[in-house]
C-alpha cells in the first residue's frame, strides 16, 4: 500500500502547529457536527473563570469595556430613546406649533443628537475598546501559551506591517460589504447567507488576535477561515445573532462588551476541519470576491499614485536605473494598534503562507527588496 503523502498545502504549512487542530480524516466530524462543535466552543463560559480569576488585567479591562460600552454608550442611547425623546414629543404635542412643524422639529433634534453624540461616542468607544481588546488578548495568550518573545521591529519591519495592515483593512471591509450585498442582492436565501457571513466575520476577528500572536500573516488567517469554515460559522453564530436582533447601535454596545470574552474563548479553543462532502466542500472561497475587489482598488490607486505625468500629459516617468519596483507578500487583531501588530508579526520575519520554514521554526517571510520598494501593488499581485 502507498504511504499517504503529507499535506504540504500553503494553508497547512503556514498553520502547522500554530493553532489549528490537525484531526485525521477518519476522525473528522461532518460539517454539521463541526458547526455544533464551534457553537459549543463559543458557549464554554466556564473557561473564562480561570482567566478572570488569575489576571487582574483581564478583570480590569473587561469591567472597563462594560462601563464604556454598556453603561455610557448604550445607557445614553436608552435614556435618549425612552426618556428624553418621549418628553420632547409630549412638549411638542401640547405646544401651539402645528403637527407638521412639530414633526420636523423632532426629526431635526434627533438628527442633531445622532450627529453630535451617537456617532462621536461610537468612534471614540471603538478606538478605546480596541486597545483594551489587545491587552486582554495579550494577557490571555500569555496565560494559555506562556510569554512570547517580544522583538522590536526595525524600519523595514514597520513598513511591512504598515503594508499588511493596509491590505488587511481593504480585505476585511470588502468582506463586510459582501456580507450586506448578499442580504439585499440574493433573493430567498439572502437573509440566511447574511447571517452566515456575519458569523464568519465575527469569528475571524475573534480568532485573529491569537493567530496574529502566533505569527500568522493575513493570507494564513484567510486560509484558516476558508478551510475551517464550518467550525467558525458555529463559533461566530452568537455574536451574529446579537447583531441582527437589535438596532445597529444597541447591538454594537452589547457586542462590544461581549467581544473580549469571545476573544479569550478563541484563544483557548482550536478550530478543526470537517469531513468533506458533496454539499460541504473542504474549502469555501469566502474571500474570493473580497480579494478581487481589494486588488482592483489597489491597482487603481497604484495607477494614480505610481505613474506621475508631466503636466497631466505624456508618458509616465521611468524609474531611475538600477532601481526596480518592489514585490512583497500581503488587522493582526481586530482593529488593534499598529504597535501590537508589529510586535505580533515579528517584523520582517513574519511567516508567509506556502513558504518554507526558517531555522527558528517559523515560515520565512515573502520579504521585500526594501522599505521603499515594498509597495501595496506588489502585495496585491502576490495575493
Amino acid at each position: 500500500s502507498r504511504t499517504p503523502r503529507p499535506d504540504t498545502s500553503p494553508a497547512r504549512m503556514a498553520t502547522a502547529g500554530r493553532g489549528v487542530r490537525d484531526v485525521p480524516a477518519q476522525a473528522r466530524r461532518s460539517a454539521f457536527g463541526t458547526y455544533l462543535e464551534g457553537l459549543r466552543a463559543s458557549m464554554s463560559w466556564r473557561k473564562l473563570l480561570r482567566f478572570l480569576w488569575e489576571s487582574e488585567t483581564i478583570r480590569t479591562r473587561t469591567f472597563q469595556c462594560f462601563v464604556l460600552n454598556c453603561l455610557l454608550f448604550l445607557g445614553s442611547i436608552l435614556v435618549m430613546d425612552y426618556m428624553i425623546m418621549p418628553c420632547i414629543r409630549l412638549m411638542l404635542r401640547h405646544s401651539p406649533l402645528t403637527s407638521q412643524v412639530g414633526d420636523h422639529l423632532e426629526r431635526i433634534l434627533f438628527a442633531l443628537y445622532q450627529l453630535l453624540w451617537v456617532f462621536p461616542a461610537y468612534f471614540i468607544s471603538f478606538l478605546v475598546s480596541c486597545s483594551w481588546y489587545q491587552d486582554i488578548a495579550d494577557r490571555a495568550f500569555a496565560l494559555h501559551f506562556g510569554r512570547r518573545e517580544v522583538r522590536r521591529p526595525d524600519f523595514v519591519g514597520f513598513m511591512l506591517v504598515l503594508r499588511d495592515e493596509a491590505w488587511r483593512f481593504l480585505l476585511t471591509y470588502s468582506f463586510l460589504l459582501q456580507t450586506y450585498l448578499v442580504l439585499y442582492a440574493v433573493p430567498v436565501v439572502g437573509t440566511l447567507l447574511h447571517f452566515a457571513h456575519l458569523s464568519w466575520y465575527w469569528a475571524f476577528f475573534c480568532y485573529e488576535y491569537a493567530w496574529a500572536l502566533h505569527g500568522w500573516t493575513i493570507d494564513a488567517r484567510v486560509a484558516a477561515v476558508e478551510t475551517e469554515w464550518a467550525f467558525l460559522a458555529g463559533f461566530g453564530a452568537p455574536l451574529a445573532l446579537l447583531s441582527v436582533l437589535f438596532p445597529a447601535f444597541v447591538s454594537y454596545g452589547i457586542v462590544a462588551f461581549l467581544f473580549p470574552l469571545f476573544v479569550i474563548l478563541a484563544t483557548v479553543s482550536v478550530p478543526e476541519k470537517h469531513e468533506p462532502h458533496r454539499w460541504a466542500p473542504a474549502r469555501l472561497p469566502l474571500f474570493h470576491a473580497a480579494k478581487r475587489l481589494s486588488l482592483l482598488i489597489v491597482r487603481s490607486l497604484g495607477r494614480r499614485m505610481g505613474s506621475p505625468h508631466q503636466g497631466g500629459r505624456g508618458r509616465p516617468k521611468q524609474a531611475p536605473p538600477g532601481r526596480e519596483a518592489g514585490a512583497g507578500g500581503a488587522p493582526s487583531g481586530a482593529s488593534a494598534s499598529l504597535r501590537q501588530r508589529a510586535t505580533a508579526s515579528g517584523g520582517p520575519g513574519t511567516p508567509q503562507a506556502g513558504e518554507g520554514e526558517a531555522g527558528d521554526g517559523r515560515p520565512r517571510s515573502g520579504g521585500a527588496s526594501g522599505a521603499g520598494d515594498a509597495t501595496l501593488e506588489g502585495t496585491a499581485r502576490g495575493r
